[in-house]
């Protein structure tokens, strides 16, 4: 088949205006500047406008997504060893709770199961005088992607508690888990030597809220964003006029004693004790100088965020790759009815129809 110099053209700049539309497509769908496992353009469309503040032996942090017929606000805050989570969305209702670190226990296994039952208490001791007055200290620092971390250290005053709270506008990754915007991680460390020969620890919460609690064998985000592994969550659902809203408070397995991974016993909420919950652990042979850190999540399930995790991939445009792009066929165009051009005279010349 022979082409005409206008078919040649047309060809070539409709295959120029292909090549040039593709190139202007997003490459960096998959760029991940903090190295968190998650792309780019998800922490950009879930970004938290974040405010706090600190006073003494308290903090406040405010987390705001969206505007208008899409948006919604969490709102975290502190006070001498007590926690308060509320959670609202447009058009939805609130949801909301407080969390007591309430006590500290000893206890020895009698019964070899590996966790605290009825009648192994030696101890209790309740931890609001602990952290009465004791002071917040805060910082924040910046990631390479740009979000904002935050977090808040509290010391009991008889330094045998220590408290520490995270929360970041953008995916953060700590240990090895993701923590998302919608939550803030709570690290709970206990000095060991608190136990003598032969005893164990506990830690004791008390919930607060108006809602029924539904204790869940994996939390929200093991079990829907692969964000953490191998825990077990709280959740307070609140429903009425509008959306439903949740919160939790969700907690790992496993602890860390003196560097040694050890598992995490609980006993409740139950029909009896609806709003407790104690987390105990069995020491066996780590060493009494050491710690006992316990990883936990205050969190909410963000309306926003799900609905901006579902939505269609942002296109974007590569100006770098466009330009190079657009060098290159342009120079093919030109080539082509050069050469389109000269077989149209040569067709002249020796008297052949096009």
């Amino acid at each position: 088949m022979v082409l005409t110099r206008a078919a040649a053209i047309a060809i070539a700049s409709s295959a120029a205006l292909a090549v040039v539309l593709a190139s202007s497509v997003a490459v960096a769908d998959g760029t991940d500047s903090d190295g968190d496992g998650v792309p780019d353009q998800l922490e950009d469309a879930t970004q938290r406008t974040v405010a706090a503040s600190v006073a003494g032996d308290q903090f406040s942090v405010s987390s705001h997504l969206g505007s208008g017929a899409v948006e919604d606000e969490f709102d975290l805050s502190y006070h001498a060893g007590t926690f308060s989570l509320w959670y609202t969305q447009s058009g939805g209702v609130d949801s909301s709770y407080e969390l007591q670190v309430a006590n500290l226990q000893t206890w020895q296994d009698l019964n070899g199961n590996g966790r605290m039952d009825p009648g192994e208490v030696s101890r209790t001791t309740t931890l609001g005088p602990a952290f009465t007055n004791a002071r917040v200290v805060a910082s924040n620092r910046t990631d390479a992607d740009g979000g904002v971390v935050y977090t808040f250290l509290v010391r009991s005053n008889d330094g045998n508690v220590s408290l520490n709270v995270t929360l970041a506008q953008r995916f953060e990754r700590i240990d090895g888990a993701i923590l998302s915007p919608m939550e803030a991680r709570l690290d709970l460390s206990v000095r060991q030597g608190l136990a003598t020969s032969g005893e164990n620890l506990a830690l004791g919460f008390r919930m607060g809220t108006y809602e029924t609690p539904h204790l869940e064998d994996h939390s929200w985000h093991e079990a829907c964003s692969c964000f953490a592994a191998d825990e077990h969550e709280i959740n307070i659902t609140a429903s009425g006029e509008g959306s439903a809203s949740t919160v939790f408070f969700s907690w790992s397995n496993k602890a860390v004693a003196g560097g040694t991974s050890i598992p995490v016993a609980f006993t409740g909420p139950s029909a009896s004790n609806p709003y407790g919950l104690t987390l105990s652990y069995s020491l066996g042979t780590s060493a009494p100088a050491s710690t006992v850190v316990q990883h936990t999540t205050l969190g909410v399930r963000s309306a926003v965020y799900e609905i901006r995790r579902t939505a269609s991939p942002e296109v974007r445009g590569d100006l770098p790759l466009f330009a190079g792009t657009f060098a290159a066929v342009a120079t093919l165009v030109g080539a082509t009815i050069v050469l389109a051009s000269r077989r149209a005279k040569h067709r002249e010349e020796t008297g052949r129809k096009p």
